[in-house]
């Protein structure tokens, strides 16, 4: 597990932890594109993330991961976000690369410091 301090608001945090657009690859180092596959309802969906492989031993070929991803707000302001991978018809593996399988891991965002701050928790099971 990962806690840090970081400046921003828990609502701000959770929209850019979220978000799967071109902005991601600023802070997310690994992260090449991703999409949303299906919403299953308004607190889950199914997205598929492609990594690039410039952190990988070389010779070994890309990653790609397909997540249920869920989240949730308490009244508090922390939001929660979960994920595990899936299997899903809409996405088969793609060519070129090797479905990464995440057991579970998700996000902890607390408002801290009168919600100037927040408190980001970050967990992974692989």
């Amino acid at each position: 597990m990962a806690v840090g301090v970081v400046d921003g608001t828990s609502e701000a945090i959770f929209q850019t932890l979220m978000a799967l657009g071109p902005s991601r690859s600023e802070w997310d180092f690994c992260f090449s594109k991703g999409s949303v596959v299906e919403h299953l309802d308004g607190h889950t969906d199914i997205i598929h993330k492609q990594l690039y492989s410039d952190w990988l031993p070389w010779g070994m070929k890309r990653r790609d991961l397909l997540l249920r991803r869920y989240w949730r707000r308490e009244d508090d302001g922390t939001y929660v976000i979960l994920y595990h991978s899936v299997f899903h018809k809409k996405c088969p593996h793609q060519k070129g690369y090797v479905r990464a399988c995440l057991k579970s891991g998700g996000y902890v965002i607390s408002p801290a410091n009168m919600g100037k701050q927040s408190v980001v928790k970050h967990m992974l099971a692989i």
